[in-house]
C-alpha cells in the first residue's frame, strides 16, 4: 500500500497547472486565482497622516500650544506649516502638516478657546502613520498563484487596480457510479440507496470560483454507457471526478474504460478511510480522479488527495494547494494502536486556556457521514502509533469548518 504523503507528492508532481488566463474586473475576481504578480503602485500610506482624532503639535518641550486651524481627511494642507508652539485640530486619516512633532489624542487634552493644554509628556512621532511604512512603490503587492480573497481585492483597489489577470476557471464534471444508486426524486426500493456522494461533492466543489462544476449524474454498471459518458465529458471538461469508481469489483468498469481511453494509476492508499484511489488522464488533457464509494472515504480522499491536485491544476501554488494542517493536543488516548494504516479520525476541537484540544466524535465508520457533519477536523493517527493524552497531533480542517 502507498504511504499517504508519498502518494500526494507523486500525484502533485504528475499534475500540470493550467496556463489559460483571462482579464477580470475586481468585482468579478473574488475567489479566482491570480495569474500575475502585482506590484505596489503607490506608497502605503501615500502620505503622512493621523492615526486618530486629536491635535498635531509642533514642539515637545511645552504644555501649551496655540490652535491655528482644523484639518480633516481629504483636505489639501500643502501650504500649511506649524511653527513652534502651534497646534492644529486634526482628524483620523488627515494629512500631517509640515513640522508636526506628535499627534495628541483628543481625550488627553484640555482646550480653552484657542489654547491647547496637555499635562503628560509627549513622544515624538506618536500617532502618525508615516508614508510608505506599510508598502513601498515597486515592492510585490500580491504574488501570482494566489487566491483573490476579499482582502486582496480591497488591497488592489487601494492601489488603483481596476482589473486583474486570472487563470480561467476549469470545468469539472462529477459522476456517481453504481446500479444501486437512486436519484432523490425516485422512490426507495429494495437493495437501492440514495446517491449522497454526488450532492455532497457538488456542494463542496461549487464553493470554488475557479471551478465550473457540471453534474454528470449516475453512471450505471455498464461498460458501453460508462465509455460513452466519459468520452463525452472529456470533450468539454478539464477534470472528471467519479465517486465509486475506485473499487475493484467485477462490475466496476470505470477503470477498464480509462485503461482504454487514456492512462490510469490505481493505488491502495495506506489510509483509513479511503484505501482505494485512482487517477489518470483522457486524451492527455482531461484529468480523472476515481474516489471510493463509501461516503466518508469519498470525502476524506477528496480533502486529502483530489482537492490539492485540483487546486494546483487551477493555478494555485503548490504551497497553497496542499491540504491545510494544524496542531492540536489529543483529548483522548490510544494505548495499543494495532491499526496498520494511517487513520484519519473525525474529531472536534475545543479551545481552552491550556490550548487547542481534539477528540474523536462518535461514528467513525467509512459509511457514517454523520461523523463528518459533527466534526471540525480529521485527526491524523500514524499506523501502529499509540496516542497519549495531551500529545500534539496533526489535524486537517474539514471543508465546512473554515
Amino acid at each position: 500500500m502507498r504511504d499517504y504523503y508519498e502518494a500526494l507528492e507523486e500525484l502533485l508532481a504528475n499534475t500540470q497547472a493550467t496556463t489559460q488566463t483571462e482579464t477580470l474586473t475586481l468585482e468579478e475576481a473574488e475567489g479566482h486565482v491570480l495569474a500575475e504578480t502585482l506590484t505596489v503602485n503607490y506608497d502605503a500610506p501615500m502620505f503622512d497622516n493621523s492615526a486618530m482624532d486629536g491635535y498635531a503639535v509642533c514642539g515637545l518641550d511645552r504644555t501649551e500650544w496655540e490652535i491655528i486651524g482644523v484639518v480633516a481627511a481629504g483636505d489639501d494642507i500643502t501650504a500649511t506649516q506649524l511653527e513652534p508652539g502651534q497646534a492644529i485640530r486634526i482628524f483620523t486619516g488627515a494629512s500631517i502638516p509640515a513640522n508636526t512633532d506628535s499627534v495628541v489624542p483628543q481625550e488627553n487634552t484640555t482646550v480653552t478657546g484657542r489654547c491647547l493644554s496637555v499635562q503628560q509628556a509627549l513622544k515624538p512621532d506618536a500617532n502618525i502613520r508615516r508614508q510608505g511604512e506599510e508598502l513601498k512603490k515597486g515592492d510585490v503587492l500580491i504574488a501570482s498563484h494566489s487566491i483573490m480573497s476579499p482582502a486582496a481585492i480591497g488591497l488592489l483597489a487601494s492601489q488603483g487596480y481596476a482589473s486583474v489577470n486570472c487563470f480561467k476557471p476549469l470545468t469539472l464534471t462529477l459522476f456517481s457510479t453504481g446500479d444501486e444508486l437512486l436519484a432523490l426524486t425516485e422512490a426507495l426500493a429494495p437493495g437501492k440507496i440514495y446517491d449522497s456522494n454526488r450532492p455532497m461533492l457538488l456542494g463542496w466543489f461549487k464553493h470554488y470560483a475557479y471551478l465550473n462544476v457540471v453534474n454528470g449524474g449516475v453512471l450505471p454498471d455498464n461498460y458501453d454507457s460508462i465509455k460513452t459518458a466519459l468520452q463525452q465529458a472529456a470533450g468539454h471538461s478539464d477534470i472528471i471526478v467519479c465517486s465509486g469508481g475506485a473499487s475493484v469489483g467485477d462490475k466496476d468498469y470505470v477503470k477498464q474504460v480509462l485503461d482504454e481511453l487514456g492512462t490510469l494509476e490505481h493505488w491502495k492508499l495506506a489510509i483509513k478511510p479511503g484505501k482505494p484511489f485512482a487517477w489518470g488522464n483522457i486524451n492527455d488533457r482531461c484529468k480523472v480522479f476515481l474516489l471510493p464509494g463509501n461516503p466518508v472515504a469519498s470525502y476524506a480522499t477528496s480533502l486529502l488527495m483530489t482537492l490539492p491536485a485540483i487546486k494546483y491544476l487551477a493555478g494555485l501554488s503548490l504551497e497553497k494547494a496542499r491540504p491545510k494542517k494544524w496542531k492540536a493536543q489529543a483529548d483522548f488516548s490510544i494505548p495499543n494502536n494495532k491499526q496498520g494504516r494511517r487513520d484519519f479520525l473525525r474529531g472536534v476541537l475545543t479551545m481552552t486556556d491550556s490550548g487547542v484540544w481534539a477528540a474523536p466524535v462518535k461514528g467513525q465508520g467509512s459509511h457514517m457521514l454523520s461523523g463528518c457533519v459533527n466534526a471540525d477536523v480529521l485527526i491524523e493517527i500514524p499506523a501502529h502509533s499509540n496516542v497519549e493524552h495531551g500529545q500534539w497531533l496533526d489535524v486537517y480542517p474539514l471543508s465546512h469548518s473554515f
